[in-house]
C-alpha cells in the first residue's frame, strides 16, 4: 500500500551511474583508486520519493570511495526523543499557555544560549564530548541550566557516536565562533529550521512490545518531546565546502558526470582531500547534534514553566542524513543513508546499552498523524536502514493547490505553533502575513505526505525493526 512514484526511480536511475563515472576515473588514471571502486548494494526504504539528485529514502553501501553528496544537504539531521515524567492531564489543559511560552522560547527571543569562542570551537572539533569538555557546571547561564539540571551530559552513550565526531579546526567557519573577549550569542543553535522539522509534543498512545518499553521508560499516557532538525544554514555551508572540494579533484581530462555527482576516492594517497571532506562534514555533524539537544532543553524549559518541574530522559537520537564506515559481508565499506535511519540489531549493537533492545528507530508521520518508534533488527537486505518519516506524495508546490477543504478542518482541530500568532486579531486582519504563513504549513499537510500506517507495516513485515509504541501528537511546533 506504500505509492512509489516513477520519478524517483529514474533519479535513483541516475544517480547510480556514478558507477560508470568510477570506472571511467580509473580508466583514465589507473592509480587513482588504491582499492577497486564499486557500488555493492543498494537500499531503498517505504519512505522513499524524490529529491533532487538522489532520492529521499536512498541507502547505498560502496567499496573504494565514498559520495558526499549522498546524504543530502542538510548534513545530520535526525531525530531526537525525550521522555518525561508528564502525562497527559498535565499539559491538555495548558495547551494555550503552552503555545504562547513555545512561541516566546523558540521565535521571540527566548532561547537564551550563551557560548564562548573556545566553546564553540570545542563542539565542532570534538563534538557534544568537547562541548561539555569545555562547559564547566557552574556554567548555567540562560538554558545551559536545564541542560545541566537535566543532565544532558550524561546522556551521550543514547546518541549515535556519542554525538561526538573529531574533526580539524574549522577556519571556513570563524565567523560563528565568535569574538574571543566575550559570551555572545548566534542565530543559529537552538533553531528548528523550516520544511519539514519541527519539535512535537506527544503523547505514548499504545505499547506494543512490553519489555522493550519498559526498558526504554515508556508508559502508555506519558508525554515525550520529538525533535526533528539538523544542521541548518551551517551545515550547508560546512556541506558545500567538502562538497566543492571533491568537484575540485575530479580528473581534468574526463568530462564531467551527466548526474552532477562526484566521488572521494578512498586510500592514503588521498588522505589530504578525505581529511577536508571528513572535517567539513563533521563540523556540520557536530553542530547537528547540539543543535538538537539544544531545542529538546528549550522544550523542557518550557514545560517547566508552565506545568511544573519536568525530567525529560533521552531515550535516543541519530541521523538519518550522513554516512557510516560498517562491515557487509566482511568487507569494509561506506553506508550512506539520505533520509534513513540506521536501523541496527542485537549484534551491531552489541557494545551499546541497546544491545538488548537493538537501536531506537524514530519515525514521525505527517504533521497531525501517529509517530512510532521501533527496535532495529539489522536486516542484511536493507543495509541495517529504515524509514525516517512517512515520504512525501505531493511537492511542496503541488500540497499548496487545492485542499481547501481538508487543510481548513485539519487547522481547526489540530494546534501549529508558527512565529505567526493566528490567535490575534491584528494577525488575522493581515492577509499578507496569515496567508503567507498558511501556505507554508500547507506544505507540509497530512494530504502532503503518505500514511504512516503502510509505511510502518512494510518495516515490520519485511523485518527491518519491530513495533515498540505509538505516539500521538498535541502540538506541534514549526519553524
Amino acid at each position: 500500500s506504500v505509492p512509489v512514484e516513477s520519478a524517483a526511480v529514474d533519479e535513483l536511475t541516475s544517480m547510480l551511474e556514478v558507477q560508470r563515472t568510477v570506472e571511467e576515473m580509473a580508466d583514465a588514471d589507473p592509480d587513482i583508486f588504491d582499492n577497486p571502486p564499486e557500488v555493492l548494494q543498494v537500499a531503498i526504504t517505504p519512505d522513499f520519493h524524490k529529491a533532487r539528485g538522489i532520492p529521499v529514502g536512498t541507502v547505498i553501501a560502496t567499496k573504494g570511495f565514498s559520495i558526499p553528496q549522498a546524504i543530502g544537504n542538510d548534513v545530520n539531521c535526525g531525530m531526537r526523543l525525550h521522555v518525561t515524567n508528564l502525562v497527559e492531564q498535565d499539559v491538555v489543559s495548558k495547551l494555550d499557555d503552552l503555545e504562547t511560552q513555545f512561541r516566546h522560547t523558540y521565535f521571540e527571543g527566548g532561547r537564551d544560549i550563551q557560548m564562548s569562542r573556545s566553546q564553540r570551537a570545542a563542539l565542532l572539533t570534538e563534538g557534544l564530548e568537547g562541548l561539555f569538555n569545555a562547559l564547566p557546571r557552574s556554567f548555567d547561564l540562560g538554558l545551559w541550566r536545564t541542560v545541566h539540571e537535566q543532565r544532558m551530559g550524561e546522556e551521550l552513550d543514547h546518541i549515535d557516536r556519542r554525538g561526538s565526531l573529531r574533526a580539524g579546526i574549522p577556519t571556513a567557519l570563524d565567523p560563528w565562533l565568535g569574538p574571543s573577549d566575550r559570551l555572545s550569542r548566534d542565530s543559529q543553535l537552538g533553531s528548528i529550521g523550516g520544511g519539514n522539522h519541527f519539535v512535537e509534543i506527544q503523547r505514548v498512545e499504545t505499547i506494543f512490545d512490553g519489555a522493550t518499553a519498559y526498558a526504554w521508560g515508556l508508559k502508555k499516557g506519558a508525554i515525550v518531546i520529538m525533535v526533528h532538525s539538523g544542521s541548518l544554514s551551517l551545515g550547508h555551508v560546512s556541506g558545500g565546502l567538502g562538497r566543492d572540494a571533491v568537484r575540485a579533484a575530479y580528473p581534468s581530462s574526463l568530462a564531467h558526470p551527466s548526474n552532477g555527482i562526484f566521488v572521494l576516492p578512498d586510500g592514503p594517497r588521498h588522505e589530504q582531500l578525505t581529511n577536508k571532506v571528513h572535517d567539513a562534514l563533521s563540523h556540520a555533524a557536530n553542530f547537528a547534534f547540539a543543535n538538537r539537544m539544544m531545542l529538546a532543553a528549550s522544550a523542557i524549559a518550557a514545560l517547566e514553566r508552565v506545568c511544573g518541574g519536568v525530567q525529560a530522559s533521552l531515550l535516543y537520537d541519530a541521523p538519518h542524513n550522513y554516512w557510516w564506515r560498517e562491515e557487509v559481508d566482511g568487507v569494509p565499506v561506506t553506508v550512506h543513508r539520505k533520509g534513513a535511519c540506521p536501523a541496527r540489531g542485537y549484534e551491531q549493537m552489541e557494545d551499546t546499552i541497546f544491545a538488548s533492545t537493538g537501536e531506537p528507530v524514530l519515525v514521525p508521520g505527517s504533521m497531525g498523524a501517529s509517530s512510532f518508534i521501533l527496535a532495529g533488527r539489522g536486516l542484511a537486505g536493507s543495509l541495517m536502514s529504515a524509514s525516517h518519516g512517512a515520504g512525501r506524495v505531493l511537492a511542496r508546490g503541488e500540497a499548496m493547490r487545492g485542499h481547501d477543504k481538508e487543510f481548513k478542518e485539519f487547522m481547526e482541530r489540530f494546534r501549529v505553533v508558527t512565529p505567526v500568532d493566528f490567535r490575534r486579531p491584528d494577525i488575522r486582519n493581515r492577509p499578507d502575513i496569515f496567508e503567507r504563513k498558511l501556505d507554508e504549513i500547507r506544505q507540509e499537510a497530512p494530504y502532503a505526505y503518505k500514511g504512516i500506517g503502510p509505511v510502518i507495516e512494510t518495516l515490520t513485515q519485511a523485518g527491518l525493526a519491530t513495533t515498540v509504541a505509538e505516539l500521538t501528537p498535541l502540538m506541534t511546533i514549526k519553524g
